[in-house]
């Protein structure tokens, strides 16, 4: 195995997800093998250390062992000998395989070696400053850098290597709540970023709508809205600016996932007619009443392939869908049943999107006609959750459901999840799994608030998933 070639090598490790441990037995086999895993796990070291504080703290103990000879001149004579003592130097530039920073964890570790006391703020300043300092002096390119600390307050660009360090930026996690002025700096060295993912405190940010603007590839954009916080803050133009300043990406934006707010007047109107080469929408509605409709008939986003959408009327979700080009195979909404547009709703479905995997439906017993047609016209359907309409102690016929999915469904179909009231009888179910063994593929299925399901239910499936013909059985309720 000490033969293998890095390319091997790199694939190995990937079988290892964020376990280190395995990682860490590697580095011992060779040199070469050395080389290849300790760039892997410094590559994002923030991911193995699954909130272990212990693991935080050791691993900071490591990079500051990178500290040139003026950084700890500097701390020692703010009279942080504990950083100043560790004298040995490491063999290697670990920092420089760093593609990642979050701040998070810097902050972490200063906690843990100062304590909370006010009266070591200015001790902790400087700790901020020079690792910060230390990773763009050392850190050969970053990619991804998280911002989530409101009390940050460095300037990262005025650092010595920031420039190279920063230039080739890809993705920034942050939120709004942090000094203008740092984005205002980023803008001058970050042109490249192409996500961006932000959790807003609804306040204008000047400089993040400035950092925005100057991107040239920017094609993914998540924007939440942060639950705590929204009440102090909230008001109509709050977004305005921000919102401007994702309007010049309207063309380029491939993947937009937002929390909307009847509140907040985000994304902006223009948005819903601009955003044509959309292939992932997201649209999360905050309020427990449907207020999107008008802006969401909008919609014109003929490239679309992932749909999840939130409070919708099932007119102007046919609408959405009737606008697409054939692309769309992933389909999430929640909307309220209207049993006068259901059939439309589905017969929209399969005669735009022949490629669907994956749909959620809300159906009734007068749409089994219409879901059949489904079944039989969409033939890479993977997953189907449905639900069914009835209330209260009324109960849809889920014998004709069963019967119409072993029946009608294509071959791709391995995941099924019934939601709310159906009537199945241990009859029923049993028939059902009887025909599904004729199948190639074994199925997964997921219940959830289902109340006809019984123990006698239960131990048929168990018989079934011993069988191998359930290959996966989860009682959501319990989960």
């Amino acid at each position: 195995m000490s033969i293998l070639n890095k390319d091997i090598l790199l694939y190995i490790s990937q079988e290892f997800g964020n376990n280190s441990n395995p990682l860490f037995s590697c580095l011992l086999v060779n040199k070469l093998w050395f080389e290849t895993f300790v760039s892997i796990l410094w590559k994002e070291p923030w991911k193995f250390l699954n909130g272990d504080q212990e693991r935080v703290f050791l691993l900071f103990n490591t990079i500051i062992l990178h500290l040139s000879e003026d950084s700890k001149k500097l701390l020692a004579s703010q009279e942080i000998s504990r950083l100043t003592s560790l004298q040995q130097k490491p063999l290697i530039n670990y920092i420089s395989y760093c593609n990642q920073l979050d701040l998070r964890f810097v902050q972490t570790y200063i906690h843990l070696l100062t304590g909370s006391s006010e009266e070591l703020d200015y001790q902790r300043y400087f700790i901020e400053q020079e690792i910060y300092k230390l990773f763009m002096s050392r850190c050969l390119r970053l990619r991804y850098l998280k911002l989530e600390y409101q009390f940050y307050n460095h300037q990262l660009h005025h650092f010595p290597g920031a420039n190279t360090c920063l230039s080739e930026l890809v993705q920034l996690q942050c939120t709004t709540n942090i000094d203008s002025e740092v984005f205002f700096g980023l803008s001058l060295i970050c042109k490249k970023i192409e996500k961006f993912y932000i959790i807003s405190f609804l306040n204008e940010n000047l400089g993040l709508n400035r950092l925005i603007q100057v991107q040239q590839n920017l094609n993914y954009f998540r924007l939440e809205i942060d639950r705590f916080k929204e009440k102090n803050y909230k008001r109509k133009d709050t977004c305005k600016g921000l919102g401007n300043a994702i309007m010049k990406h309207s063309k380029n934006i491939l993947h937009f996932k937002v929390t909307l707010d009847c509140d907040v007047d985000f994304p902006p109107l223009e948005f819903y007619q601009n955003f044509v080469n959309l292939k992932t929408l997201s649209l999360y509605n905050n309020n427990r009443v449907r207020c999107f409709d008008s802006r969401f008939s909008l919609l014109e986003c003929p490239k679309l392939e992932i749909l999840q959408i939130g409070r919708v009327s099932q007119f102007v979700l046919s609408k959405i869908i009737s606008k697409t080009e054939g692309l769309l195979w992933y389909i999430r909404a929640g909307y309220t049943y209207d049993e006068n547009q259901s059939k439309d709703l589905i017969r929209t479905i399969y005669q735009h999107c022949p490629d669907l995997c994956n749909v959620y439906l809300i159906i009734d017993d007068q749409d089994f006609e219409e879901l059949k047609q489904l079944l039989m016209k969409c033939k890479n359907l993977f997953e189907i959750i449905l639900q069914s309409h009835k209330r209260d102690k009324l109960m849809a016929n889920g014998s004709i459901l069963l019967d119409l999915l072993v029946r009608y469904a294509p071959i791709n179909l391995e995941e099924i999840e019934l939601v709310s009231n159906w009537e199945i009888t241990v009859k029923d179910l049993e028939k059902f799994l009887k025909n599904w063994a004729l199948r190639e593929n074994p199925l997964e299925l997921r219940i959830r608030r289902v109340p006809s399901i019984t123990d006698e239910h239960l131990k048929i499936l168990d018989i079934y998933k011993e069988k191998g013909i359930i290959k996966l059985f989860k009682n959501m309720e319990k989960h």
